[in-house]
């Protein structure tokens, strides 16, 4: 250990090599899990995570790639006791107006991306609800998404080039400025989404679009989940694509009943907030009306100025200070099924509650299929979490889905990846692991299934439901 440390302070500097007390932030992630590192490092360019890597290596000490720690997963956590690769320091970033794109450094702010590039009349569409302190580098880990992918895509969507550090510390370069490119395998879809398995992602170029000039926005009331479910999916097949379109249901609107407008129907079930973007003001608002109309919801509420259209989204937007700032705990979940299931799925959801008496409040991003079904409980009702969990999965495969949209595998979800993805598929995975990866360095513990998701094994997972406070940065903005 006190050799690979050496090796470690030389490949960065001293002063970049942690250890001891200054551990803490770097042992967690968004979740309760929690584990120790050897070390943390924080590199300060390609080449200094490529020296590190070689280090590691050659030591055999797993390493853990990290940008800002906001894994709800347990994607972050260093299992192993593995050295913390920290890429906050590499946040360079250079707008090509010309080219429309960006190259960015793994640990920029998603959020400072955006607002790079709007200097420019340009825009970043991914957004997840972290956005103001996720990196890049763990969106591309992730394959992140967010309030406008039903519109304009995910991260996968974005990323045209990538630097890589593979495990034996080699560079790998892939792509560039060119946004089509038709010459050999798509590399760079290989490590999107991996959460740092099969590499480490240093720098990434994404093509960028225009920033459109006007926003108009609406929120719709209904008397149940299940008719604002089917009114999404009838908004969809009537050729309608808005800029986001959200649902929130009756428990999540009571926890921020406070936010919302004022003269608000306390009795509606669910509410969809619904933007429609353009560049022609008369032409965004006559389509945000015809979305509407299609809608038929029972309280109709379109933003007039922009200080209504920020009050229409608070609700939505701050939705995760309202949970952290909650007595109980709470478990974010994040399935996806198809946009013609959601109201099977939140009806399933609901049942469940109703079934257990546990709370689970439904919010997300109706418009791509993607719910965060939020189980909220007490000490008492902690025991149920990982039961609760496991059906809203299995629900989630049941109806077509995926258990997880945009927050990833991790620890937490590794273990019913399987049951999504099959046998064969899981063999293919764990055949280009070796590949990239034959010391099984990276980020070990994460994405692979590693004991049957029986529920017998639930309660014993660390990381299930129970938020925590205090962290590298303000995580009372957390969401999904």
């Amino acid at each position: 250990m006190s050799d690979l440390l050496q090796h470690l302070r030389q490949a960065v500097g001293a002063e970049h090599v942690l250890e001891g007390d200054r551990l803490e932030p770097y042992s967690h992630d968004a979740t309760f899990m929690e584990a120790a590192p050897l070390a943390a490092v924080l590199p300060g360019s390609t080449e200094e995570v490529a020296a590190v890597v070689r280090a590691c290596a050659a030591a055999a000490v797993p390493i853990v790639a990290r940008g800002a720690g906001t894994s709800l997963v347990g994607g972050s956590v260093p299992l192993d006791r593995a050295v913390v690769l920290g890429l906050e320091r590499i946040r360079h970033c250079e707008v090509d107006a010309p080219n429309t794109c960006a190259v960015v450094g793994a640990g920029l702010i998603t959020g400072e991306l955006q607002e790079a590039a709007a200097e420019h009349g340009l825009m970043y569409p991914p957004d997840p609800a972290s956005v103001g302190m996720s990196s890049i580098g763990g969106n591309v880990a992730c394959n992140s998404g967010g309030m406008c992918c039903v519109k304009y895509g995910v991260t996968s969507d974005y990323v045209i080039g990538m630097t890589v550090v593979l495990a034996d510390g080699r560079v790998l370069k892939l792509g560039g400025k060119t946004r089509k490119r038709a010459s050999g395998y798509r590399l760079i879809q290989l490590f999107v989404g991996s959460e740092g398995t099969l590499g480490i992602v240093t720098e990434v170029t994404v093509k960028l679009i225009p920033l459109p000039r006007h926003h108009a926005t609406a929120m719709v009331g209904f008397n149940s989940i299940e008719e604002a479910a089917a009114a999404v999916s009838r908004l969809l097949g009537s050729g309608h694509f808005p800029a986001a379109i959200e649902i929130i249901d009756r428990s999540s609107l009571d926890l921020t009943r406070e936010l919302l407008p004022p003269g608000f129907d306390p009795e509606l079930a669910a509410v969809l907030i619904v933007e429609q973007d353009g560049n022609d003001p008369q032409q965004v608002h006559q389509n945000l009306l015809q979305i509407v109309e299609v809608l038929d919801g029972v309280d109709n509420r379109i933003a007039q100025t922009e200080a209504e259209r920020d009050g229409l989204w608070r609700a939505r937007r701050e939705f995760g200070k309202v949970l952290m700032a909650m007595p109980s705990n709470f478990f974010a979940e994040d399935v996806a099924v198809p946009i013609a299931s959601i109201p099977e799925m939140a009806r399933r959801v609901h049942q469940l509650s109703l079934e257990t008496g546990v709370k689970i409040s439904i919010f997300g991003h109706a418009g791509d299929g993607n719910l965060h079904p939020t189980i909220l409980f007490t000490d008492e009702q902690r025991p149920l979490v990982g039961k609760l969990a496991a059906r809203i999965f299995r629900d989630a495969i049941a109806l077509g889905g995926s258990i997880s949209a945009e927050h990833g595998l991790g620890a937490l979800k590794r273990d019913f990846a399987e049951e999504e993805h099959g046998p064969l598929a899981m063999g293919v995975m764990r055949d280009l692991k070796r590949l990239f990866d034959p010391q099984g360095l990276l980020n070990p513990h994460k994405v692979f299934p590693e004991q049957p998701a029986d529920d017998r094994f639930l309660d014993k997972q660390p990381g299930w439901g129970v938020k925590r406070e205090g962290a590298v940065r303000d995580r009372s903005e957390l969401g999904a």
